[in-house]
């Protein structure tokens, strides 16, 4: 009776504890979105008014107890209108509702009211020229309008390139480059794993051990090691090869002796090359002796086994070691910075264009957004937020991806079943 009642104990204990990991792991989903969307929802534009009779418009960025921080209009630059008014010096706070906000293409942002809200005026203000964005009324537009622009802001995000300021614009290359990367990694190190993994299943002997020994020790590996050896290996070892053998003309142009994609990727398939071998090593293990053996009996050979009846009912294990390596390569920003991403890459490593894939360029990645908007920007106060947005996108890039593959891998699991019982 004490036992039963040690193990009901034990059983809630462990169903407690998972239910406090999966709330909060939701809350921390909840609280990244909130905090990923909120830019692009139409900030109100208040009006200070101080005791020495001057007035401050602009937008409200922080408020504690002893001051209200807010940003004006942005004249010669983004980022050089903030300004940090003591709450002993306000007389007045308010949001008029003739004030207008005009966002311009470089993310600067200009306020004005009454009979000075004359765009033409406004944008002759400004020290450097750019072109008109959106004129907003935030103070008095309703609800429908407010989502309207908040659809609107949250579509240029994600199908616009960013401005030269980087804290301004979309994250369309980025987006393109992340999901391309990801798959083109897929791509190579799928059979590369897949091969080992069947080279550890068949096969005994030292050569067995020390490959294992091998695969064992790139798992502990710090993935700025990978970065490293991308850079030797394959930057300055194999695509110097490359551009001396064949386009010798180029140089000292480096076409594939400097970070590309194809680099990247393959750093990248290095990195994620351990998790994919355990997990189809040991979907092949889980497949019962039974079936081997019965297929051996039949007259198959080994090959003949291995190819179309251990794969395929390994099917799923392929696709857990591929969900596996999506979601480890994804969050690698690392090894990147050394093998190809870029901070504003002038083409797309994916177009229109023949050969369509350019595994020789320069690319873009959301990690990296994530990196220089949160810790290289020269605008805290905006850089954060986009930051914040970059994160939960690639977080849906992310779930997107391996959703796809649990699916698929669900549907095989169930075809199977059959051969595991």
């Amino acid at each position: 009776m004490m036992r039963r009642l040690l193990d009901d104990a034990g059983t809630w204990l462990l169903a407690g504890m998972s239910a406090l990991c999966l709330c909060a792991l939701l809350g921390l989903l909840g609280w990244l979105a909130v905090a990923g969307l909120a830019p692009f929802w139409p900030t109100p534009v208040d009006e200070l008014q101080l005791r020495d009779g001057r007035r401050l418009l602009g937008e409200v960025v922080a408020v504690d107890k002893d001051a209200i921080a807010i940003r004006g209009s942005e004249i010669d630059r983004i980022g050089d209108a903030y300004q940090r008014v003591p709450a002993v010096d306000i007389a007045l706070r308010s949001q008029p509702s003739d004030a207008i906000t005009l966002i311009l293409t470089d993310g600067r942002r200009l306020f004005a009211r009454g009979a000075a809200a004359q765009e033409p005026a406004l944008l002759a203000s400004a020290s450097r020229p750019a072109e008109l964005l959106n004129v907003v009324r935030s103070n008095e537009i309703g609800l429908p309008t407010r989502i309207g622009l908040f659809v609107r802001n949250l579509g240029r995000f994600l199908g616009t390139p960013p401005a030269a300021s980087s804290l301004a614009g979309g994250v369309l290359p980025a987006l393109i480059g992340t999901v391309t990367l990801v798959l083109l990694m897929s791509v190579i190190v799928m059979p590369l794993g897949v091969a080992t993994a069947v080279y550890l299943h068949q096969r005994r002997g030292p050569g067995v051990r020390f490959v294992r020994a091998a695969i064992n020790t790139l798992a502990g590996v710090p993935s700025i090691v990978y970065g490293v050896l991308g850079l030797g290996l394959f930057v300055h070892g194999i695509g110097a090869g490359i551009d001396r053998w064949f386009y010798a003309d180029r140089l000292p142009m480096p076409t594939f002796g400097s970070g590309g994609l194809l680099w990247a990727a393959l750093t990248l398939a290095l990195l994620t090359l351990p998790v994919v071998v355990v997990s189809v090593e040991e979907g092949l293990a889980r497949i019962p002796a039974s079936q081997r053996e019965g297929s051996l009996a039949l007259g198959a050979t080994r090959d003949e086994t291995l190819w179309h009846l251990l794969l395929p009912a390994a099917r799923p294990a392929l696709l857990t070691g591929l969900i596996l390596a999506i979601a480890r390569a994804s969050g690698a920003v690392a090894p990147l910075m050394l093998v190809g991403v870029v901070k504003l890459a002038p083409a797309l490593p994916l177009d229109g264009t023949s050969p369509f894939l350019h595994p020789s360029r320069q690319f873009m990645h959301l990690g990296f957004e994530i990196y220089d908007a949160a810790l290289a920007s020269s605008d805290a106060i905006r850089g954060v937020p986009r930051a914040y947005a970059c994160a939960v996108l690639l977080v849906g890039v992310v779930i997107l991806l391996n959703l796809s593959a649990i699916l698929l891998r669900n549907r095989l699991r169930d075809r199977y079943r059959a051969l595991e019982t």
